[in-house]
């Protein structure tokens, strides 16, 4: 049953008439005499296009006796003849339907309304009518009827007109509602309010905006934000609309009007967000949050997801919750809301919260429909929810796990490109960047196009120092997907992996003075330009210190210019550099570096002029040269073994042979606490110990140390971590046994963004040195700043 609204956008307040009884309840305004009631007729019909209410009495008031079709058509076609012309088309509506009461009324319609072109009215007036006629004469009145929903709604008078555009804006043909609804006012003044003509825009423009991204999903390039951008000009014209016909509206529909406006702003942010302009997005809510306006929940969704790209996510978590929030209608968001609730929660430190939204989620999430149109079907969401189980264990620091679980979900859905890609993310972070690439290469044949998988190849490219293949792909994503989420992250990442930056480091150190100074400093500086042809680096580093022994004193400054390689597996750096005092005060230094496969990483190093000579040796005016070699197997993020050795030819003669090994294991792994393990073992052979600074003959050590880390805050890429690291062993030199040291180091890390970063804290510690047993205290800081 259609409920049918007044001029002013109101429900009428009369008796709802059952589909088919048209033809009884028309005649309530007739004599007994059909034929003398026809000028009646004629006069309520002139008059129907300016008194409604008039009209709603006649047509719609319990009716009795019937007319004879012949005579009222008649009549009527002088009376169309006389009246205005645009006034005819919704009149002819109201004579057919009168003349329907007649079960003989087939043929002299068909007969009238072939006379209508005539009158400059479209053949047949109304659906409604040609539903009732329907009943006598069915097959003869179907060219009446017409065939397609336009058709109906040509013919149809204003009530019909309003009725079939509610149906068309609330089904999935707004845009047609909202152009036929404009042709039908240009046609007829009137039969439309101000109100009804905006809502009715602001319907077809909510579906255009629909179809506009779905658009922008399946084109590259700027073209692809062709749509959008007509989408988002038409919501300013709508906006400039309402306005202005609601300055003009009666105080009755002010209400009616405020709500229409939120809805336009609210559908320009969530158009805002889909065309990449999240900054205007935001801009316009926080304008709408000021003005008291009350929003949806998928345009709170929208601001969310906007807050979100903007590295907000404290400020997206409440409105998030507000949109998600049970209103008791059993009504569910979609699930790529609570995904963004839970990437929030991630993101904010908040993980217990994002568990349990997770949890809830899954068991809401059944594997197939609850209540599908077809038995069976399957749940299109719940592949999205198995998925998202992977990605929170990986962003909570239990990536093993969530690799298993990417791997059992790939058994159980082989196509599943979203499983892939998480498995591929996966190994990516336990360490295996080349395993990742060769995933992300497969995964790649099948879904060419995947920009999202592109963003992934490109971002492990990076990350193996393929820098110019990595810049490539960046640069068509750019400008195939410009102001995509995924491009901006990149772009983020790849300025963080090859741009310019500062590294400071210093350090003071207070100690018992025997075999170490009393006190000394260090201040270590680093400035490296940004990636040049993709390759290579010109950097200048510098090092100043001091060391007080005694009644003696050392300054020792030295820097250095140099340039830097990195291509795929290989790095290597060499420099030139000049000191201010010593016997090696022009020299060189180099490295080399390569790592063969995920596991493997070796290394050389050389330095014409040592850093790591003992203050007591440099105040005696000795130097060193040093070179080294290492190796290190790393099995994954969690376990890893290195080895190295190292000679260090002092200016006085000495050689010092050295060698180490160490195990390095992570024994708990979570999102706010991760214990490791480090031990190690080292060796050394002094040739000479007849030195004024220590130098035994042969020593050894070993050391079990516990390292501690726990998230304390985090917003977004920023963190602060807290560190404890406590170790103990025994420090074996020949002829003075074997005696216990140990060392303990507190430490805050802030991470401020994409390669910024503050680190400060203190040390203490105890070695023997010839017997004695020393305490060395210490305080350090160091800051990693992008240029």
């Amino acid at each position: 049953m259609k409920v049918r609204l007044t001029r002013d956008g109101k429900r009428p307040a009369r008796t709802a008439l059952r589909p088919g009884a048209w033809s009884v309840a028309l005649l309530c305004a007739l004599p007994a005499s059909p034929v003398p009631a026809v000028p009646a007729l004629a006069a309520d019909v002139q008059g129907s296009a300016c008194d409604w209410e008039r009209r709603d009495e006649v047509l719609h008031t319990g009716g009795c006796a019937r007319p004879l079709a012949v005579p009222v058509l008649q009549r009527a076609q002088d009376a169309l003849a006389g009246s205005l012309e645009a006034e005819r088309e919704p009149q002819a509506f109201d004579v057919i339907t009168l003349a329907a009461a007649d079960p003989d009324a087939g043929a002299p319609v068909l007969a009238f309304t072939k006379e209508l072109p005539a009158l400059a009215v479209e053949p047949a007036a109304a659906p409604e009518a040609g539903a009732g006629l329907a009943q006598a004469d069915g097959p003869r009145l179907q060219p009446f009827l017409g065939s397609t929903p336009v058709e109906a709604w040509r013919r149809a008078d204003r009530d019909t007109r309003r009725d079939a555009a509610a149906l068309l804006a609330t089904s999935v043909a707004a845009t047609t509602a909202w152009e036929e609804a404009e042709a039908a006012e240009r046609a007829a003044p009137g039969t439309f309010t101000p109100l009804q003509l905006v809502t009715l825009q602001q319907q077809a423009l909510a579906q255009q905006l629909r179809w506009a991204v779905a658009e922008r999903d399946q084109r590259i390039g700027m073209a692809r934000f062709e749509a959008l951008d007509r989408v988002l000009e038409a919501f300013a014209g709508a906006e400039l609309r309402q306005k202005a016909a609601a300055a003009q509206a009666a105080p009755a529909d002010a209400a009616a009007w405020n709500d229409l406006s939120v809805a336009l702003s609210s559908d320009r942010l969530v158009a805002l967000l889909e065309r990449g302009r999240p900054a205007e997005a935001i801009a316009l809510y926080e304008a709408l949050h000021a003005s008291g306006a009350e929003l949806q929940p998928y345009a709170l969704v929208a601001v969310a997801d906007a807050l979100a790209q903007q590295r907000r996510s404290v400020e997206a978590v409440p409105l998030y919750e507000t949109a998600l929030r049970d209103d008791g209608s059993g009504r569910r968001m979609p699930v790529e809301a609570y995904f963004g609730l839970i990437y929030a929660y991630l993101d904010t430190g908040r993980f217990e919260e994002a568990e349990s939204l997770l949890a809830k989620l899954e068991a809401d999430t059944p594997p197939l429909l609850r209540l599908p149109p077809v038995a069976g079907r399957a749940n299109p969401e719940y592949s999205s929810v198995k998925g998202m189980r992977g990605f929170l264990l990986m962003y909570t620091g239990r990536v093993e796990e969530a690799r298993q679980h990417f791997d059992a979900l790939i058994e159980e859905a082989p196509f599943n490109a979203g499983y892939a890609q998480g498995a591929a993310e996966a190994e990516l972070l336990r360490g295996h960047p080349r395993a990742a690439l060769a995933q992300l290469e497969a995964l790649s044949a099948n879904h060419p196009y995947d920009r999202n998988i592109r963003a992934e190849y490109a971002q492990t490219l990076l990350t193996l120092n393929e820098f110019a293949a990595a810049r490539r792909i960046g640069e068509s994503l750019a400008a195939d997907y410009p102001d995509s989420t995924f491009q901006r992250k990149f772009e983020r990442q790849q300025r963080a992996v090859t741009g310019a930056f500062l590294e400071v480091a210093a350090g003071l150190d207070t100690g018992d003075g025997n075999a170490l100074a009393d006190r000394s400093w260090s201040l270590d500086t680093r400035l490296s330009s940004g990636l040049l042809g993709d390759e290579w680096r010109v950097f200048y580093d510098q090092i100043l210190g001091r060391g007080e022994t005694g009644d003696e004193r050392a300054n020792w400054a030295r820097g250095g210019l140099g340039l830097g390689w990195q291509r795929g597996g290989w790095q290597a750096e060499g420099k030139v550099q000049q000191a201010n005092q010593g016997p090696y005060r022009s020299s060189a230094a180099a490295l080399v570096s390569y790592r063969a496969d995920d596991h493997w990483l070796l290394s050389a190093t050389a330095d014409g002029n040592s850093k790591d000579v003992p203050w007591k040796a440099r105040a005696a005016g000795i130097g060193a040269r040093d070179a080294g070699v290492s190796a290190a197997y790393m099995v994954d993020d969690g376990r890893r073994f290195d080895a190295s050795w190292q000679q260090v030819r002092f200016s006085d003669t000495n050689r010092r042979n050295a060698a180490s090994v160490s195990w390095r294991e992570r024994w708990v792994s979570g999102p706010r606490f991760q214990l490791e393990s480090l031990l190690g073992g080292y060796a050394s052979r002094n040739s000479r110990q007849d030195t004024p600074y220590f130098s035994p003959a042969r020593d050894a050590s070993v050391q079990l140390s516990l390292r501690g880390q726990w998230l304390s805050w985090k917003s977004d890429d920023r963190q602060f971590f807290q560190i404890l690291e406590i170790g103990g062993g025994r420090y074996h030199q020949v002829d003075f046994g074997s005696k216990p040291m140990w060392g303990l180091r507190y430490e805050h890390q802030w991470n401020l963004g994409p390669k910024l970063q503050l680190r400060y804290g203190i040390s203490l510690s105890r070695h023997p040195y010839d017997g004695v047993s020393e305490r060395q205290r210490g305080i350090f800081v160091s800051l990693l700043v992008p240029l």
